[in-house]
């Protein structure tokens, strides 16, 4: 039962055999849950990332990319929720690009502040390099952000143009031209619209029942 087919076919490629059905994580929608967000013309847009700081997450590209971002537009800051053994280096590029007083480290954080995070942000980032799902991406869905992700295996398969945008992972300009777009145009994206997408998709109901269907399915 892998969560996307990315995975099934990374086991695949391992010579692993069987008969697999896709079942992905399951979202916790009694602490996901969206509030009423308002688009205010000039207001500070809230860029989030949520992760593990180490290199498969991509941040590099991402501050990169927010470094050309801020050459065109201030209306802009990012929260980075998260910790990992290179803070400090990515803290120091950061300050290299002069970036200090519009990326915040806000450290580990506890599930219910994630959660209080996302419905405050206006767009959640994932610049990875590799995921096998993204449950970070479906969190966000679920409380009604956007999501900007790289096709890196998992997030292509429900990040649609309805809830978010795909750009090539590793790609600071493909992060640049997307950010800038999705800033401009969040009044395309719903939150209610969002949320119910991915309610659809990730519940505990959901996805309770995709495993009841396959495990009555089952022969003995």
């Amino acid at each position: 039962l892998p969560v996307s087919n990315s995975l099934k076919a990374t086991l695949c490629s391992y010579g692993i055999e069987g008969k697999f059905n896709i079942v992905p994580n399951v979202v916790d929608t009694s602490l996901f849950f969206p509030s009423e967000k308002s688009q205010k013309k000039n207001h500070e847009k809230k860029i989030l990332f949520v992760g593990s700081l180490n290199p498969i997450k991509g941040l590099p590209h991402l501050f990169h990319a927010l470094s050309k971002l801020g050459q065109r537009r201030v209306d802009w800051r990012l929260d980075i929720v998260g910790e990992g053994a290179a803070r400090r280096e990515y803290e120091g590029i950061v300050a290299e690009l002069g970036l200090t007083a519009k990326v915040i480290f806000q450290g580990l954080r506890s599930k219910q502040e994630v959660a209080e995070f996302m419905r405050k942000a206006d767009l959640l980032v994932l610049p990875s390099l590799v995921e096998t799902f993204g449950v970070v991406a479906a969190e966000a869905l679920a409380t009604g952000t956007p999501v900007l992700s790289t096709r890196c295996g998992g997030p292509e398969e429900f990040v649609t143009d309805e809830v978010g945008l795909l750009i090539p992972p590793g790609n600071g300009d493909a992060l640049y031209k997307g950010l800038n777009y999705m800033l401009d145009n969040l009044n395309r994206y719903p939150y209610h619209r969002i949320s119910q997408y991915a309610c659809e998709l990730f519940s505990s109901e959901r996805v309770g029942m995709l495993l009841h269907t396959i495990y009555r399915s089952l022969k003995f």
